[in-house]
């Protein structure tokens, strides 16, 4: 029996994965349909952007990240809105690029295909360069997201949310949450 190297093993398992990614990236994007373009006739949601910096006891110590909140015209905060909440949050907000939330929120919940609900994007954590400015800053994203356990569930949990519901109410049923994210986004999401 031929016994393999760990270079081998690793070409046998990635080298698949490299063709398949490369095809991938070369075929058409995917076009946007007629809920991701903005409808002047149906109430349009507000976004806000705002920073969280998390303390010397966080779960991630001495980040800061950016996050944006958008609350639909529909919302009323008498009848706490569904919430969910997007990973790698600054490319889910925009509303030029390939996924557009607000505006496919705006057109779903005015026909009321979806609930009234709050979108939270969050983006990961950004460390500080401990040199100063002449050295990068530390991003967090795969320590975050791709790190297993339940860090990363509690850091939300414990710690973010409890920020945003300071000046946004959402639902306590977890049947009225929604979390998403893609690559090391949609890792955290399958442990979350």
């Amino acid at each position: 029996m031929i016994s393999r190297s760990w270079l081998g093993r690793w070409l046998v398992f990635c080298v698949p994965a490299m063709i398949s990614a490369a095809v991938w990236t070369q075929a058409e994007e995917y076009p946007l349909g007629p809920d991701s373009q903005f409808n002047p006739s149906v109430p349009h949601g507000t976004v806000t952007k705002h920073t969280f910096t998390t303390t010397s006891t966080s779960l991630f110590p001495g980040t800061h990240r950016d996050y944006w909140v958008y609350v639909p015209r529909q919302y009323s905060p008498t009848k706490p809105p569904c919430l969910m909440v997007f990973q790698d949050g600054g490319g889910y907000v925009s509303t030029n690029g390939s996924f557009r939330a607000p505006i496919v929120f705006d057109n779903l919940i005015a026909r009321g295909e979806m609930p009234v609900t709050v979108g939270v994007f969050i983006n990961p954590g950004v460390l500080p360069s401990a040199q100063g400015t002449n050295a990068l800053p530390r991003y967090n994203r795969s320590y975050e997201y791709d790190g297993l356990g339940d860090r990363y569930a509690r850091f939300l949990a414990e710690e973010f949310l409890p920020e945003v519901r300071k000046s946004i109410h959402f639902t306590d049923d977890p049947n009225g949450r929604a979390i998403a994210g893609a690559s090391s986004g949609a890792i955290a999401v399958f442990w979350l």
